[in-house]
C-alpha cells in the first residue's frame, strides 16, 4: 500500500488547505530493511498527490552511517561516490522511469533518529514557500513518514488535516 503513512497538513485553524503531505519513503510498507524494486517505486510515485508534485526528501543516512538510498536503484544527494556507485540520482531516475509525472525532487539529507539542524530547517522552510508559490503539491518524505517529517511540520506550524 504505497505511499505508506500518507497524511495531509494545513496551517493552524485555517480552512484553506495547503497542497502539503507527508509520507514514508517508497517501499516502507514492505518493512524497514527490504530492498525496493523499481515497480514499487513507480507504484509509490503514481500514488502521490498532485498535480505538479514536488518531493522534499529528508532521506540521508541511518545512525550507523548506512545510506537510506541503499535500498533503491537510485542514489541520493548525501551519498558518497562509493555509495552512489553507478546508480542515477533520484530526480534523474524519476525522469527516466516516471516520465508521465511532473515530479520535482528537492533533497535535504538528514540522519534518521537525529535532530535536524536549524539551518536545514530554515532551508526546508524556504523551499516549501518557493514550491507553494510555484503552485506545487509538496510531499515531505522520511524513512518512516513520522519522526523527521513531524519535526519539519511542527517547525512550519502545520497541523495534520483530519479532513483528508
Amino acid at each position: 500500500m504505497e505511499p505508506y503513512r500518507k497524511r495531509r497538513w494545513r496551517m493552524g485553524q485555517s480552512v484553506n488547505r495547503l497542497g502539503f503531505y507527508t509520507c514514508a519513503r517508497p517501499g516502507r510498507s514492505l518493512g524497514s530493511m527490504q530492498p525496493v524494486k523499481a515497480a514499487i517505486v513507480r507504484e509509490w510515485v503514481n500514488g502521490l498527490p498532485g498535480p505538479r508534485t514536488a518531493i522534499i526528501s529528508l532521506l540521508g543516512h541511518k545512525p550507523d552511517g548506512k545510506s537510506e538510498f541503499s535500498y533503491y536503484p537510485f542514489s541520493g544527494k548525501g551519498d558518497s561516490p562509493s555509495e552512489a556507485g553507478a546508480k542515477p540520482p533520484f530526480a534523474d531516475w524519476l525522469a527516466i522511469y516516471c516520465p508521465d509525472r511532473d515530479v520535482a525532487v528537492v533533497e535535504h539529507p538528514t540522519t534518521d533518529f537525529r535532530p535536524i539542524a536549524d539551518d536545514t530547517l530554515e532551508r526546508i522552510a524556504t523551499d516549501v514557500q518557493r514550491l507553494l508559490e510555484e503552485r506545487r503539491t509538496i510531499v515531505l518524505v522520511d524513512s518512516g513518514g513520522e519522526t523527521r517529517t513531524g519535526k519539519v511540520c511542527r517547525y512550519l506550524g502545520l497541523v495534520e488535516d483530519s479532513r483528508n
